[in-house]
């Protein structure tokens, strides 16, 4: 049986998710995520496969590897699917969101296995959602905090976006800053997102250019 977390109220109603959480130990794992769109690709940990557009993501290099994947669309609503097997080994899945980001923006709506509370892997990845606040409560606000914490040292070096399709809210290496705090190997960013008037639904997204997390 597949627990998959998902930590949300639309902000409508005062709370913004941080992240979908899988939580089963091990075995094979069927993942169902609202999205803002349609997506391409689906990203496992580092690697990424590519979406036919029916029924099956095939690795980039081998496309003899494969996963079931799909998206339904009712109501303006996209919902996907993937099937990931082995996540004892996995800390992360994303969608890469099609057509809905601006000006080569990308983002991924994403995912992480947590082997039942665990972490066991998440040491292999610069974002640490560990500790990112997976409810974000928004009740009476007009603006809403959105912290991404990272890594200090990862592959791709000190760069960290927090953005939205069409537009950055901040960065740690240019203009608009995020607050940067330091916590012991971690980096805390924090931004605010002031609430778009008549969306019911937002999204954002933390970006290291190779770790990735989504709000909602």
């Amino acid at each position: 049986f597949t627990m998959l977390r998902t930590l949300y109220l639309v902000l409508l109603v005062g709370f913004i998710n941080a992240q979908y959480l899988v939580e089963d130990e091990s075995g094979c794992a069927t993942i169902t995520v609202e999205m803002p769109g349609p997506f391409s690709r689906v990203r496992i940990d580092a690697t990424n496969y590519e979406f036919d557009g029916n029924s099956t993501c095939a690795k980039e290099w081998d496309d003899s590897d494969t996963i079931p994947c799909s998206i339904t669309e009712a109501d303006g609503v996209f919902t996907a699917t993937a099937e990931v097997c082995n996540i004892e080994k996995h800390y992360y899945a994303g969608f890469l969101i099609k057509d809905f980001m601006q000006n080569r923006r990308f983002g991924y709506v994403s995912v992480y296995f947590t082997q039942g509370g665990k972490w066991t892997n998440i040491g292999d990845n610069c974002i640490q959602p560990q500790t990112t606040p997976g409810e974000i409560d928004a009740t009476g606000k007009t603006n809403v905090e959105i912290k991404c914490i990272r890594q200090k040292a990862c592959p791709m070096g000190p760069y960290t976006t927090i953005l939205m399709s069409s537009r950055e809210l901040c960065r740690d290496y240019g203009a608009p800053k995020c607050t940067e705090v330091e916590d012991g190997e971690n980096r805390v960013l924090t931004t605010y997102l002031q609430r778009p008037k008549g969306e019911a639904v937002s999204w954002a997204f933390c970006s290291t250019q190779d770790s990735f997390l989504s709000y909602r």
